[in-house]
């Protein structure tokens, strides 16, 4: 099944049904819609959101890249921009993404995978990943775990249960026991097994169905469980006493509570004519940006800033602006504050909106400047760093530093990088580790790739 590909917020004709409806209403839970059914003029069609991933239902496939991909001029869903080559670079960094958000195993090799022929989108391809591991694992040995069962034995092993012993009179010869068994049948390989059926249904690929069919065969003595939740990843990470989780199974703990969370198992065994494995795009950019720089501190920060310490979304680093009646209030929540004993040398914050070079503001919402000038204000903050994405219209990357009305001699920055370039190249990821070093540096101005001026670095007093 060859999915249609289109961008977030772009509409795309469909004649949908009165039973489209009924299983886009399914797909477009808690009231939040990932794919819109609408009329634009005189025509029927659905709208993307910001909702980024694979949306099955019924017969119909549909892929929603992120749209920094899109040009601004293509408002509509316009099938020869959306090329192979476009499609296979957006999937590959969505996995680039996520490797740094989700802390998943990817490798060289899974950048090279047939992406745009039978592993027909990015479910496909996170499923073969996923049961690739697994079965590797199966076949050195799965995890075994001591699990503790209260039996009635013909012999007396394991611990007699005495008060319950005492209970039997009429059954001397049966011991009421408590065994210690290595078994295959834990927690953990229970939520695997869980995994591997669902995905069995939902997959449209064969090699998938194959390496699922034959995971499915080695875990057959393993309690097929009727639900799980996120949760139960966690208590399965808390708990488990492998020596090999952390190199092994933690990334598939990872990957498994990537797809319980993405919606993509939530859907009970009998409903399968409807699928969404969808993410929203605001929320994984900004997860981006703060995972990748506190994974390659080491190489991005230099200065006081590597003496800094990190606080994600100020996580033990409070403030608010305001109290009153005793009570702390209007907290500030930065994406990734910097924080040296009392100093705040740079607050930054991740915003996955377009910005616009020609603009007079550059595109720059309002309410977005007042937020950071909140921000710079309250922490004493000298830097505050608004990072955006840059778009496939924008020749260059952007970057403008504006002064603050006062005399503390505080700056916000607003720059782009560029994460539209293939990250399966090399060469792509370390130019954008070299954007991301001149960017927190302080007092540099942002260079582009070849290191030489970016002829956009101008300063500017609002």
């Amino acid at each position: 099944m060859t999915p249609t590909t289109l961008y977030e917020h772009e509409f795309c004709p469909f004649d949908w049904t009165d039973r489209d409806l009924k299983m886009l209403a399914r797909i477009n839970r808690d009231g939040a819609d990932i794919l819109r059914p609408v009329v634009q003029q005189a025509r029927r069609g659905l709208k993307a959101t910001q909702f980024v991933g694979v949306v099955r239902f019924g017969e119909h496939t549909f892929e929603i890249l992120p749209k920094m991909h899109r040009r601004h001029s293509a408002e509509t869903h316009n099938t020869t921009e959306i090329n192979g080559r476009n499609q296979e670079a957006a999937t590959r960094n969505l996995l680039y993404f996520l490797s740094y958000v989700q802390n998943l195993d990817i490798r060289a090799e899974d950048y090279s995978l047939p992406i745009t022929s039978r592993c027909s989108d990015w479910l496909e391809l996170l499923t073969r990943l996923f049961a690739t591991r697994l079965r590797e694992i199966w076949r050195r040995g799965a995890s075994r775990r001591y699990q503790t069962r209260d039996e009635e034995l013909p012999m007396l092993r394991g611990r007699l249960r005495i008060p319950d012993q005492l209970r039997r009179p009429d059954r001397p010869y049966r011991f009421a026991v408590t065994t210690d068994n290595l078994s295959h049948d834990n927690p953990l390989n229970r939520l695997m097994r869980f995994v591997v059926e669902r995905l069995w249904l939902l997959t449209h690929d064969l090699e998938n169905r194959s390496l699922l069919g034959d995971l499915r065969e080695r875990m057959d003595g393993v309690t097929l469980l009727h639900a799980v939740s996120a949760a139960d990843c966690e208590r399965c990470e808390l708990s488990c006493g492998d020596p090999r989780f952390g190199r092994e199974y933690l990334p598939l703990l990872n990957l498994a509570r990537l797809f319980l969370n993405g919606g993509a198992l939530q859907l009970t065994a009998g409903d399968m004519a409807t699928c969404a494995f969808v993410f929203d795009m605001n929320a994984l950019f900004e997860a981006f940006v703060v995972g990748y720089i506190l994974r390659e501190r080491d190489r991005l920060l230099s200065g006081k800033l590597h003496a800094c310490t990190l606080h994600p979304q100020a996580s033990g680093s409070l403030l608010h602006l305001a109290h009153a009646n005793g009570k702390r209030l209007f907290q500030l929540k930065p994406d990734l504050v910097f924080r040296h004993g009392e100093d705040f040398p740079l607050l930054l914050d991740a915003k996955y909106k377009r910005l616009d070079p020609a603009g007079s503001k550059y595109g720059i919402a309002e309410a977005d400047f007042y937020q950071m000038h909140a921000y710079a204000a309250r922490c004493r903050s000298p830097r505050v760093l608004l990072i955006y994405p840059q778009t496939a219209d924008m020749n260059a990357p952007l970057y403008r530093e504006f002064h603050l009305h006062s005399d503390t001699g505080h700056t916000i920055t607003a720059a782009t990088i560029d994460l539209c370039a293939d990250f399966s190249d090399p060469e792509a990821r370390r130019l954008l580790e070299t954007r991301l070093r001149e960017l927190l540096a302080p007092g540099v101005e942002s260079t582009q790739s070849t290191g030489q001026p970016s002829g956009m670095g101008r300063t500017i007093s609002p």
